[in-house]
């Protein structure tokens, strides 16, 4: 076969793992599709991280919230009077007389509050005032509207009570300026450090105030306006605004500086933006913009109490001493709902009072401004490591160190979030190294694919070559087997000469040997050899020596002993594998019963005769074929009664081994064989004896894989073809 035929036969391997994709990954186990994944991940992140990871960061933020929320004691700094429904059903719907709240804050103010802050804008007159009121009753009469005219305006009498107690009301930054085109109200007075760029800060044209008696009463103004994020949670809250290019306060900067008695605030920071904010000695780190981002309690109700509870004196005393209190108003279609990370509802005014806390517990959560870079360097140090080290591991061992790592960055990520409030996002290098890992995976199993499928071709290519080389195994045992002759298929046998052979070589093919024939009408020529070794050498050396000793015995009519010789010289020039064959050769004169017989280190002949033990006949000869090639080789004649047989046999008789590689050997070949000699029923026919033999060593190697090739050949010598004479002295 040439080979291009060779190659068209050749079992190539194939499957997912021989796409071009997978081929790609596999190279260098992968380790460059690794490091393209890590160069554009990092792009990714310098880049685009801050835009579009964000919502993963909010995410993995406010899941740490909802699991580790801001505890709180039971004094809460911040205590909410609550106008809720139960208020509302009692005293009537919103909004209430500002007399009433008026008395409200009163109250609160002499239950002990540092400071009352209102998140509610009054930008219009109460109308329930006496004046308000007689505008729209001209039924009255002229002493009653004078009377009533005499009355203060619930306005008036709200704003003298803001004006004795600590009070901070509440304004709207707008995008667009009033229509009515009034002049913005001033703002609280505010130092800027000189560098400080108010350019990130949440910037208004205009403002929504209460109307003036309020303002000008109220001891302090802070802005409302909530900055959800893009998914409508409220993660921070300013402390700064700008306000028609003014510096304006947050409404809870503004409650605490109240409450601290401090008549201004400082801003400070550089160019870049705002740094923090000062109120007394209390400095408030901020971001650039001037926000605080906001870390959340859990919605408590024992931080709220009823406003009917408070006005009708329900309410203790000490629940409100020494404590910020907010007025708010979350009846329902009254109040301003929040979505948080704690919660999807939480009321404007409770925002409020954890902004509020947030400053005076210093408790806020703080994202330092290289986390963003140490994100980046945690990815890089473990997707390296990840890229070098795991495709050494097992794949199993290598998934148990991916988890083991990002569980260890998810632990130091809380670890820092609970004992420090620092925001660390662990989820960039978990999910970057999660997905190098499978780059790195993917390519361990396309190699491990690959190895399979080129074994699994490698496999069936090593199939296909032992079915063809069992084919033309089986092709020479038959060839072998026609080489040696049928016992029943030999030519011109006398019947006073019984011959019987079999051979079962111990693989396919083997070494052992035997032939027999006439060499003309007196002389039958036999020959049983075993090849050293097995297989194919051992076959081949086999049919050589077989053709050479029946050429010569056919060729030249010479004694054994010169024929063992002439075969000797003739196998000894021609061994390169230096291969040696153990043989006997005999000839027997059918007309005397004379047999010359030549051993060249074979098994000795056994010899069964009538009313005798089988006996071993050590014959002369010499070593086997090819050990020396100028031996001079011996016979003897052995003189052959009537009914003698004659029982040779290869070592692969006697070399059987059962299953406890115990030999069968000569002994167990003579108990058998004298068994037979003794039968009653005998004597058996010499095909009976070698195959009898033959099943008695299959039995005792009882299934065990043979030793040897097996070769039993039989002779029996039944009465000399010489003419007698009768009593009269006539030959017949």
């Amino acid at each position: 076969m040439d080979n291009e035929a060779a190659d068209s036969m050749r079992i190539r391997p194939g499957g997912w793992s021989y796409n071009n994709i997978f081929t790609l990954l596999t190279r260098g186990r992968g380790r460059p599709a690794a490091l393209v994944v890590i160069v554009v991940l990092t792009a990714f992140h310098v880049w685009l991280g801050e835009r579009y990871w964000q919502p993963v960061q909010h995410f993995v933020f406010d899941t740490y919230q909802r699991l580790f929320p801001r505890q709180v004691d039971e004094r809460f700094p911040v205590m909410i009077v609550d106008i809720d429904e139960a208020s509302l059903a009692a005293l009537g719907q919103w909004p209430w007389p500002r007399t009433r709240l008026a008395r409200l804050i009163d109250t609160v103010q002499h239950m002990g509050a540092l400071v009352v802050g209102l998140d509610m804008i009054m930008p219009d007159m109460d109308r329930l005032s006496p004046a308000m009121f007689m505008t729209e009753r001209s039924d009255l009469s002229a002493a009653l509207q004078e009377k009533l005219a005499e009355l203060p305006s619930n306005d008036v009498i709200l704003a003298e009570t803001l004006r004795r107690v600590p009070t901070v009301v509440g304004r709207v930054g707008l995008v667009e300026p009033r229509k009515d085109g009034t002049p913005a109200s001033g703002q609280t007075s505010v130092m800027v450090s000189g560098a400080t760029s108010m350019a990130q800060v949440p910037t208004y044209v205009d403002h929504l105030p209460n109307i003036a008696p309020i303002e000008e009463a109220a001891a302090g103004h802070g802005y409302l306006n909530a900055f959800p994020d893009a998914d409508g949670v409220v993660r921070t809250a300013p402390l700064v605004l700008s306000v028609h290019g003014e510096v304006a306060p947050a409404f809870a900067l503004e409650l605490a500086r109240v409450a601290a008695r401090q008549p201004w605030y400082e801003v400070q920071g550089d160019p870049r933006g705002v740094r923090g904010v000062q109120i007394g000695t209390s400095l408030i780190p901020t971001g650039v913009d001037g926000r605080i981002r906001l870390y959340y309690s859990s919605p408590d109700g024992r931080r709220r109490v009823s406003a009917l509870g408070v006005l009708n004196g329900q309410v203790k005393h000490n629940v409100l001493a020494q404590r910020l209190v907010l007025i708010g108003v979350t009846g329902v279609g009254l109040t301003d709902i929040k979505v948080t990370p704690v919660t999807a509802q939480m009321d404007g005014v409770e925002v409020q009072a954890q902004v509020v806390e947030n400053i005076l517990a210093k408790a806020r959560l703080v994202r330092p401004s290289v986390a963003r870079w140490v994100e980046l360097a945690v990815f890089l140090v473990v997707a390296v490591g990840f890229t070098l080290f795991l495709p050494r591991l097992p794949l199993g061992l290598a998934g148990v160190v991916c988890l083991v790592v990002a569980a260890l960055l998810v632990t130091g990520s809380l670890a820092y979030f609970v004992r420090a409030q620092l925001l660390f996002d662990p989820s960039f290098p978990v999910a970057g190294n999660t997905l190098i890992v499978m780059v790195l995976l993917v390519a361990g199993f396309a190699a491990v694919d690959r190895a399979r499928q080129e074994l699994k071709a490698a496999l069936e290519a090593e199939r296909m070559e032992k079915l063809r080389i069992a084919g033309e195994l089986k092709a020479a045992r038959e060839i072998q087997m026609g080489m040696v002759p049928a016992p029943e298929a030999i030519k011109d046998l006398p019947a006073t000469l019984a011959f019987y052979a079999l051979l079962e070589p111990a693989e396919e093919v083997g070494g052992d040997l035997y032939d027999a024939l006439m060499l003309d009408v007196h002389r039958f020529f036999f020959l049983i050899g075993d090849v050293s070794g097995k297989g194919v050498p051992a076959s081949l050396f086999m049919a050589l020596s077989k053709t050479l000793c029946k050429s010569a015995a056919l060729r030249e009519h010479m004694p054994t002993h010169a024929l063992m010789s002439l075969v000797n010289e003739e196998l000894s020039r021609e061994n390169a594998a230096d291969l040696f064959v153990a043989a006997m050769v005999g000839i027997i004169d059918i007309s005397t019963g004379v047999m010359e017989l030549c051993n060249a280190g074979h098994e000795a002949p056994i010899l069964l005769r009538s009313g005798k033990t089988p006996d071993v006949l050590e014959t002369a000869g010499g070593p086997p074929l090819c050990v020396l090639e100028d031996f001079p080789y011996t016979s003897e004649p052995i003189q052959l009664q009537a009914g003698d047989t004659l029982i040779m046999v290869t070592d692969g008789v006697t070399e059987a081994r059962d299953s406890n590689q115990n030999f069968y050997g000569l002994e167990r070949t003579l108990a058998y064989l004298t068994t037979v000699q003794m039968h009653p029923n005998g004597p058996h026919s010499v095909a009976a004896v070698c195959r009898g033999l033959y099943g008695d060593v299959k039995r005792f190697a009882n299934g065990a894989a043979p030793a040897d090739d097996i070769t039993i050949v039989g002779i029996r010598f039944t009465a000399p073809l010489s003419p007698t004479t009768d009593e009269w002295g006539i030959e017949h």
